[in-house]
């Protein structure tokens, strides 16, 4: 019918019924309107996530090495891998950590756009034998990760992680928005006249979540803010968010990964060690192969605060005294160990040594 055959009555009734309708469906648009793009989703406020222990399942008895070292050559990388995991268990090697059917991520510094043999990155040849032990261990699955300063392709590119990884059979697992979670560091808020940095924060959480084990292989270098990058700066490489707000208490903030994670392992690639101009360095003299040393190293850990403590010794020739990250770090993991964490966290390394628990394999 026309509008022109419809009385003045009905004229007005649908026009109300045209208004109200409207009306509907702009509140309902707006019930549903959802700006963050997350409806349904949990909230921060619902869940309160946190990092597991990832040596938690480790057998490992308390006899065993704390640290294994292993020293011989650019040529020998893979034995000296193998030596240097090896040392800390000589009758299981890599079983001792992993497990069939474990999924492992390893975690190296990829934090620059740089040439392995600038000493910036972990040595890919390192990363690969890694992962050929944790795959001859029984590891379902390996994954390689990191969240580096500079554009992560070009990183892991540069670096040549990301073709070992490849060649290898490992996934490599680059930063996306999505794959950050803040997560619950401590209950409270961070208290910085006790040496507290984080509280909640985004971390790259996706590669962690898959994980059943957790293996740092981080490059021994100088550092201009905290004076050393090694095993427990590694970390940093999880973080999210303005990270380099942490710069100006970066002891705080090295100490807090160092408590917020509990690695199945660390190696730290001392074949080509920064001794200056670090972390980024760019010249070939701001390296020597083995550092103090004189010879490339692999050095295997159980315990990351004292494989850092022994590093800064014997390959940066530091006094680990002196490095206010150790101290700190030790105190937090020995409150965590009070409540009954299973973890090491020694920041004395001649502890170790006076109980016979640092190895030395030369090839």
């Amino acid at each position: 019918m026309s509008d022109k055959g419809l009385t003045r009555r009905e004229v007005l009734t649908r026009g109300a019924g045209a208004v109200m309708a409207t009306g509907v469906a702009a509140v309902g648009g707006y019930m549903l309107y959802d700006p963050k793009g997350d409806a349904g989703l949990r909230k921060p406020s619902d869940v309160k996530l946190r990092l597991k222990n990832y040596f938690a399942d480790v057998d490992f008895p308390d006899a065993n090495p704390r640290i294994s070292v292993a020293i011989g050559s650019e040529e020998r990388i893979g034995d000296m891998v193998r030596a240097a995991v090896g040392g800390l268990s000589p009758s299981r090697g890599m079983k001792q950590f992993i497990a069939g059917g474990d999924t492992v991520l390893i975690k190296p510094n990829v934090g620059f756009d740089r040439a392995p043999y600038l000493g910036a990155t972990t040595n890919p040849e390192v990363v690969r034998w890694v992962i050929r032990l944790c795959r001859e261990a029984g590891a379902l699955k390996v994954v390689v990760a990191d969240n580096p300063i500079e554009s992560p392709d070009a990183c892991f590119a540069k670096s040549r992680i990301k073709q070992v990884a490849q060649a290898e059979g490992a996934k490599i697992v680059l930063p996306a928005q999505t794959y950050f979670e803040t997560l619950v560091i401590r209950d409270t808020a961070p208290d910085p006249s006790r040496g507290e940095a984080l509280g909640r924060w985004p971390v790259f959480y996706r590669p962690l979540a898959q994980a059943t084990k957790v293996i740092g292989v981080a490059p021994i270098k100088d550092h201009n803010l905290c004076s050393a990058s090694m095993n427990l700066k590694n970390w940093y490489g999880l973080l999210g968010g303005r990270r380099n707000q942490f710069h100006q208490a970066i002891h705080d903030i090295i100490s807090d990964l160092g408590m917020m994670m509990s690695p199945t392992l660390v190696i730290a690639d001392a074949t080509r060690v920064m001794m200056k101009n670090g972390p980024t360095g760019g010249r070939i003299s701001d390296t020597k192969p083995g550092g103090e040393l004189g010879r490339p190293a692999i050095v295997a850990s159980v315990d990351p605060v004292a494989c850092d403590a022994w590093c800064y010794q014997h390959l940066l020739g530091r006094d680990p005294a002196r490095l206010a990250y150790l101290e700190l770090t030790h105190k937090k993991i020995t409150a965590q160990v009070a409540e009954g964490s299973k973890r090491y966290g020694e920041h004395d390394w001649q502890t170790y040594e006076r109980q016979g628990k640092i190895v030395t394999t030369r090839l």
